[in-house]
């Protein structure tokens, strides 16, 4: 069942994309949480948007074993957030902050982990941590998050293609 699964989306299509995957240094440049078995809601420019499954057809799909109680939390959580704005400071923040390794000042840490404003990867965070779900235990911060973190997870499940970033 695709309902409540995350998906990551590699190979983009343009420039912003492109660079996407070449500041993270990962494959994939967007993350999607279907909401339904031909919908997804994804964090985009021009704020929370519901999208076909079908306009993501590589998209590499996570198989949690999910709860009827899980799924319907992330879906709910996740149609609530349509039209959140998209945040390219947090881009910057996540950017900085993870990639540099440099430590985030605390309010940073506080606009990182808000539902008021959302990148991609911190939508389907955010939606996972509604339904009690914790992806990841390495002890970041929610929303500390950009589309390549979800790799890992995808590669100890045998999710990602290849087996291989």
């Amino acid at each position: 069942m695709l309902t409540g699964q995350i998906g990551l989306i590699p190979h983009p299509h343009g420039w912003v994309e492109t660079a996407i995957e070449r500041i993270t240094r990962s494959p994939v440049h967007h993350v999607v949480v279907a909401v339904s078995e031909n919908h997804v809601v994804g964090a985009d420019p021009g704020g929370a948007a519901v999208h076909r499954v079908s306009d993501y057809p590589d998209a590499v799909w996570s198989h949690f074993g999910l709860t009827d109680q899980q799924r319907t939390a992330i879906v709910d959580w996740a149609e609530q957030h349509v039209d959140t704005p998209y945040s390219f400071l947090d881009d910057a923040a996540i950017g900085i902050a993870l990639l540099s390794g440099i430590p985030a000042p605390r309010w940073v840490q506080e606009r990182l982990s808000s539902d008021r404003h959302l990148q991609c990867a911190q939508l389907a965070d955010a939606a996972y941590l509604a339904a009690g779900l914790h992806l990841f235990d390495d002890g970041r911060l929610p929303g500390a998050v950009y589309p390549g973190s979800f790799i890992p997870i995808w590669q100890q499940h045998g999710w990602w293609p290849g087996g291989e970033s």
